[in-house]
């Protein structure tokens, strides 16, 4: 059993892994201004404008768990109170804010990844300028 602890995480804590980071992915990581972990403590609000009251504070609650590098969260939402818009709508801010390189998105019935690529085809995020608003608090 391998663990690997990254000296830059904002309060860092080994994890385990099953093989040991590339040379050039450890140098890109070092060479970064923030690790992800801080990335992830630093996410701009929220706009909930075009999300139901759930799918806001579930975000919203997994970010802060993010923030808090918790080692395992967990989203539960009833049947039809739009987890995949959620899910959508969590992986643009992951990619867009906190630099996330990859996001691994399972489901377990074919027609649920037809739901899930139906719903990134069709994602729109907000226009950039509404985030900076967003961000300077407007």
């Amino acid at each position: 059993m391998s663990f690997f602890t990254n000296g830059l995480d904002p309060i860092p804590r080994s994890r385990q892994v099953f093989h040991f980071p590339r040379p050039e992915t450890l140098a890109e990581w070092a060479a970064q201004p923030t690790q992800l972990r801080a990335r992830l403590k630093d996410l701009p609000p929220l706009d909930e404008a075009r999300l139901w009251t759930v799918q806001a504070r579930a975000i919203r609650n997994l970010e802060q768990s993010f923030g808090r590098a918790d080692p395992r969260a967990l989203i539960q939402m009833a049947t039809g109170s739009g987890k995949t818009v959620t899910a959508v709508n969590l992986g643009y801010r992951l990619l867009k804010f906190a630099n996330a390189k990859r996001i691994l998105f399972l489901v377990d019935r074919g027609n649920l990844g037809k739901q899930a690529e139906d719903e990134f085809a069709n994602f729109e995020p907000i226009p950039d300028d509404i985030m900076a608003e967003l961000r300077r608090g407007e």
